[in-house]
């Protein structure tokens, strides 16, 4: 019989020394942190920009619209990019996803700045597709530019092969911090 009081009399020492162990783990856990400060004398302070781009067209709103165009016909559409931010941004613009690489080395692309009334680009549309990002200038914080996106069919290029052909791509604007 001692024996067994002896047995159980460990194990609540055990489980008393266990809970105890856990406790101080938890305690060290719950209220052990770094705390780092930093002091300096200088009185000199430093804010960095930003810049939030917009767009007047939803991401699933073509910009411009080709559907059934023929050899001889231009279409175009026009997008205003505006920056939300309070930093100067630099704005540019890349196409992803091109399908249909013989009709789009056809067609012709000019992307034009309304706002400024300069050409930014202009060639066949699969050479916009492989020619990276194309840089398009700044936006003030605040401000906005138009932008014009035109394609054209050359009448010369009227083959029968590009019957009932197409093509697509997606474009992607993006902007990186300008100093001013």
């Amino acid at each position: 019989m001692d024996r067994v009081r002896l047995i159980a009399g460990s194990h609540r020492w055990l489980l008393l020394a266990a809970l105890a162990l856990l406790a101080l783990a938890l305690g060290s856990a719950m209220f052990s942190g770094a705390n780092f400060s930093s002091k300096s004398a200088n009185s000199a302070s430093l804010s960095a920009g930003s810049f939030q781009l917009t767009s007047s067209k939803s991401s699933s709103e073509a910009i411009v619209s080709a559907s059934e165009m023929r050899p001889g016909q231009s279409r175009e559409g026009t997008v205003t990019i505006g920056n939300k931010g309070d930093g100067v941004a630099m704005v540019s613009l890349k196409a992803s996803g091109l399908t249909g690489a013989t009709l789009a080395a056809v067609i012709d692309l000019t992307i034009d700045d309304v706002t400024a009334g300069t050409q930014k680009w202009s060639g066949k549309l699969s050479a916009f597709s492989s020619a990276g990002s194309v840089a398009l200038g700044s936006i003030a914080a605040g401000g906005s530019r138009t932008y014009r996106i035109t394609l054209s069919w050359p009448s010369a290029s009227n083959g029968a092969s590009l019957q009932g052909i197409s093509s697509a791509l997606a474009f992607q604007w993006s902007g990186s911090w300008s100093a001013g």
